[in-house]
């Protein structure tokens, strides 16, 4: 077969060197003007039914901008399309 040829073989690539010697560019390296990081949270407990979420500790955090839950979502974006065709 023409794959066992390459099995343990070196691969040259040519984005190697500039990766290699910090020359290369990383999403997390990008940084753009109002950009914001986000962090998601899920509950420890499968399947359990969550009666509300208090943000109130989380928005008195320095540098927090928001916080959205579920409940937020259905004014922030349409409908999910489900299904085919």
């Amino acid at each position: 077969m023409a794959y066992s040829a390459m099995i343990g073989a070196r691969v040259k690539r040519k984005e190697d060197p500039r990766l290699i010697t910090g020359a290369g560019n990383y999403v997390g390296d990008i940084k753009l003007p109002g950009m914001h990081h986000v962090a998601f949270v899920r509950s420890p407990y499968a399947h359990a039914r969550i009666r509300s979420i208090d943000a109130s500790a989380a928005l008195r955090r320095p540098g927090v901008v928001a916080v959205v839950t579920g409940a937020d979502l259905p004014a922030m974006c349409g409908p999910m399309p489900i299904g085919g065709g």
